[in-house]
């Protein structure tokens, strides 16, 4: 049974995603205004009658917008959120609606969701200003056998790699990971010192250099062959270029998994769809595990007046 993973776009002025599975349609994040979403839809060979559910990483504007979550109603799409979130998108003149139209799911941290038969999505929280925010591992099951026929690891915002999100990550088929910004263009920029600093931090996004690394250490744990896939996620559009990304995602993969696919997303169209189905060489997978190592505490900045999106 195979599936259909499109990053529709990706970076500070929206993020959206879709996997496509057995006639149900994931979207992960809205940051797109409607007719955007129309567009990428119809740029893949999709429409918006594909699209089963939503699951949100994170509340940031680049990732929700008030007027498709309007649309959403309108369509009896529901969204799976953590609490908080929907704590914080009250504001949104269209929330009040959409919960009160049992649209408004929720997921818990670290357990397991059954978003359809053979489909499961489990929530991993990461580091970033907007709290919480979460990774996603995605696992589809073809009936075959009872490890997944192929997995996903989505993580669009975070500022550090945890053991959390590389047990979660292991062995993923499709490793989707943000690779935010060069350090130096980021140092060099002429943006003020306060946000320089909160996209350096733990608590803001990752360098090529870091999303190399993280890439890395996935890699050698998942066995020969995974990922297939390395898609690069939320460049910044000042302090990156897809070239430099590229390169530093290769250089990650060259002594592991030289014949991985590195996928830059971009913010002004869709990706070429990548298809995902059991592998031959699937038995090489290296199981997840869930890390229960307790995290340390870090202090969770608000987020930056001004800066609501993800720069």
């Amino acid at each position: 049974m195979t599936a259909r993973f499109t990053v529709l776009a990706s970076g500070s002025g929206g993020n959206a995603s879709l996997l496509e599975f057995d006639g149900f349609g994931l979207l992960i994040d809205c940051g797109l205004q409607p007719r955007h979403l129309t567009a990428r839809f119809r740029s893949v060979g999709t429409s918006w009658e594909r699209v089963s559910a939503v699951v949100l990483t994170h509340t940031h504007t680049d990732h929700w917008k008030d007027a498709t979550l309007a649309e959403l109603r309108a369509r009896r799409v529901p969204m799976y959120a953590h609490p908080q979130h929907y704590a914080s998108m009250e504001r949104a003149s269209s929330f009040a609606s959409f919960r009160a139209a049992g649209l408004a799911r929720e997921y818990s941290d670290g357990r397991p969701l059954e978003l359809a038969p053979g489909l499961r999505c489990l929530p991993v929280r990461v580091s970033h200003d907007s709290t919480p925010t979460y990774a996603f591992r995605i696992d589809g099951y073809d009936g075959e056998r009872p490890e997944p026929a192929w997995a996903i690891g989505y993580a669009s915002d975070l500022g550090c790699g945890s053991p959390e999100l590389v047990a979660a990550f292991t062995g993923v088929d499709v490793l989707a990971l943000e690779y935010n910004h060069d350090e130096l263009m980021e140092r060099a920029s002429p943006r003020p010192k306060f946000l320089v600093d909160r996209v350096l931090s733990d608590l803001g996004h990752l360098s090529n250099k870091q999303a190399a690394e993280l890439t890395a250490t996935i890699a050698g744990r998942s066995g020969e062959g995974f990922p297939g896939h390395l898609v690069q996620l939320h460049l910044s559009k000042d302090c990156n270029t897809p070239e430099l990304a590229a390169v530093a995602g290769r250089e990650a993969l060259v002594g592991l998994n030289p014949a991985t696919e590195v996928v830059t997303a971009r913010q002004d169209y869709a990706i070429v769809p990548i298809t995902l189905a059991r592998r031959p060489n699937a038995g090489n997978r290296a199981s997840a595990r869930v890390h229960r190592a307790v995290p340390k505490r870090r202090t969770v900045q608000p987020s930056l007046p001004g800066f609501d999106g993800d720069w």
